[in-house]
Order: C-alpha cells, then sequence, then structure tokens
C-alpha cells in the first residue's frame, strides 16, 4: 500500500507537508480534508471546520481533559468516523475510529495526522526529493548509497 502526500506552500509562506483524505460525515457522505502530517502529535485532530462540514454527532471530552501542544491547550470533542485514505494505484484503506475534534475555528488551520494513524506505516517525508509517503502491507522502502 502506498499513499502519496504532497508539500504545500502555506499562507504564511512556509512549506508544509500535507495528506488528502476522504472523512466520512453523516449520511455515509465523504468530505475531502487535507491533514497536516505531524510527526510530533500523538493523535489525529480534525479542524473545527471540518468538524462542522461532517454534521456528525458529537461526544463531550472525558472532564478535565484537554488537547496541548504549541499553542496551548484546546478544547474538543469525539467523534466516530473513519479517514479514507487514497493509494497510489487508486485503491482506498478506511481507518475507522474516534477522532478528536477542535471546537475552536482559530486553534489551527489544517487537521492533523498524528501517530494514532502514522503508526500503521512507514512515514517518508523527503524535502529534498519533494516527496511524501505512508508505505504499508505490499509496498517497501530501501535506503541505499548513491
Amino acid at each position: 500500500m502506498l499513499v502519496a502526500g504532497r508539500w504545500h506552500l502555506c499562507d504564511d509562506g512556509v512549506t508544509r507537508p500535507l495528506l488528502q483524505a476522504n472523512v466520512v460525515a453523516a449520511q455515509g457522505r465523504a468530505v475531502a480534508e487535507d491533514l497536516l502530517i505531524d510527526s510530533g502529535a500523538d493523535r489525529t485532530v480534525l479542524s473545527a471546520t471540518c468538524l462542522s462540514r461532517l454534521r456528525l454527532p458529537a461526544d463531550n471530552a472525558p472532564p478535565g481533559v484537554a488537547l496541548s501542544g504549541i499553542g496551548g491547550r484546546s478544547e474538543f470533542v469525539l467523534v466516530q468516523t473513519a479517514l479514507e485514505l487514497v493509494q497510489v494505484d487508486g485503491g482506498a484503506l478506511r481507518v475507522r475510529g474516534e477522532f478528536a475534534c477542535f471546537t475552536d475555528p482559530t486553534a489551527t488551520d489544517f487537521s492533523v495526522l498524528g501517530w494514532d494513524v502514522l503508526d500503521l506505516f512507514d512515514l517518508i517525508i523527503s524535502r529534498p526529493r519533494n516527496e511524501v509517503f505512508l508505505v504499508a502491507a505490499g509496498h517497501r522502502y530501501r535506503v541505499e548509497p548513491l
């Protein structure tokens, strides 16, 4: 399995690794969402904008629990959904689970793909080669001298 991401020049002038996925919304609709690949994030968190487009029922976060990162603490809710990752060959893999969603629209510009999903793959992020890949069963990679 090979999923290709891309390097994206953001509004602030910084180029970041992104992966587009479909998030399963109410009535099984697919909502396209750009996910920032964050190798420092423990979990995947969908943006507040994505949450509003999903129109899914949400559960409150456990009492006393908040997401925290460089920007500080952020409130969130939990939704049951699936991320559909489109493979280079056109196939798709669905990762189902309970995903956190920011409730504050200013918390982040992008949804974040964290280790709860990334742990399923080998992650290749190469700025010099302009490549972003998730690699799993059926594919492999090799590092060798030139």
